[in-house]
């Protein structure tokens, strides 16, 4: 007779080995062929008998009465939250990645979308980037041209090594010499901060200081409160492989693949469920698992998610998406490793 401490590391041993190989075959998993895979001998009955136990906590599921088992997500939650995150890919494979990387690293937008496509090449799954939010940006420096018809463009040069124009419509007339003085304050007063903070800093500056501010800050809190710099636009997405999915055998429900297919393209949802992912990271890496993702279209794949960073601020994420049965380890590695190289990269500039 087993005893409860036994009885429970066999049930983990059978469980893990049930999921490798089910994640190997693709196929339901019997008593049989899990025990040639257990690190003692176990017999065929034993080996049955912690299965039944299993189904009846929710790790295991049996598609047909005849048939295998085959882990439920509750069972590749148990196997993901055992995955070691210190593997290493070959060698061979960091080589190219580093190469394929290096060339498409001329800028950021460049390094993010030349990532998402490596991601989907090396894992055969959906790559996905969630490039920083111009909110979050580190501020370098900032330039106002007036425009007509009450309007000002503002080129803005943030780290990591990025310029972008934003048209901001005034609902007063400025004049350049007005504007000037406005940017020079902002960069003598703000470089390095997040546009974010910055605007939190103006407002905070003139709710103290409103009857004594001179007119350098008052422009500033109008251009930072109106049109363009006022709003918090969506973090650019990029998504690339999503046609790399159809070929897996989990997904020959046409039905289910045109749901896919529209949940990838609704690139708001994906922001939202990435975040999601990151908030819940364990060690920098998120991973959702079938029905752990909000969005029921989704709940057939598993998102695997890891911030990258500009020096020591997470300035955005990559990550691939795949169906739930998925080689998690070598997926989290390559993510975690890709991850680590793209925050290199960007840190060096």
């Amino acid at each position: 007779m087993l005893d409860e401490a036994e009885l429970a590391r066999r049930k983990r041993d059978l469980l893990l080995a049930i999921v490798r190989r089910h994640i190997a075959t693709g196929i339901p998993v019997g008593s049989k062929a899990v025990a040639d895979q257990l690190p003692e001998p176990v017999s065929s009955a034993t080996v049955r008998k912690i299965m039944g136990k299993l189904e009846t906590e929710g790790y295991l599921t049996q598609p047909h009465i005849s048939a295998g088992r085959i882990p439920t997500d509750k069972a590749y939650r148990f196997y993901v939250n055992g995955v070691s995150t210190t593997g290493h890919l070959a060698r061979a494979t960091e080589a190219y990645i580093e190469q394929a990387l290096g060339r498409s690293a001329a800028g950021p937008e460049e390094l993010m979308a030349g990532t998402c496509h490596l991601l989907s090449e090396v894992s055969r799954n959906v790559g996905i980037v969630l490039g920083p939010a111009l909110e979050e940006k580190l501020l370098e420096q900032i330039k106002f041209v007036k425009l007509p018809e009450k309007r000002v463009l503002a080129v803005i040069v943030s780290k990591p090594d990025l310029i972008e124009n934003k048209s901001v419509q005034m609902e007063d007339e400025v004049s350049q010499e007005e504007l000037d003085g406005a940017a020079s304050y902002l960069n003598a007063s703000f470089r390095g901060w997040s546009l974010r903070t910055v605007r939190l800093e103006i407002v905070n500056r003139l709710e103290k200081e409103w009857t004594r501010c001179d007119s350098v800050l008052r422009n500033v809190a109008r251009l930072f409160t109106w049109g363009a710099l006022a709003v918090e636009e969506p973090r650019p997405l990029f998504v690339d492989g999503t046609t790399k999915i159809l070929d897996r055998p989990e997904f020959e429900d046409i039905r289910k693949i045109k749901e896919l297919l529209v949940a990838f393209e609704e690139k708001a949802r994906l922001v939202e469920i990435l975040t999601a992912c990151l908030e819940s990271a364990h060690s920098g890496i998120g991973v959702l698992i079938g029905d752990e993702n909000p969005d029921v279209r989704m709940q057939s794949c598993t998102f695997i998610v890891a911030p990258f960073r500009y020096r020591s601020r997470a300035m955005g994420a990559v990550g691939v998406v795949g169906p739930t049965r998925m080689e998690y380890e070598r997926a989290i590695t390559t993510v975690e490793y890709v991850a680590n190289l793209c925050s290199r990269l960007l840190s060096a500039n």
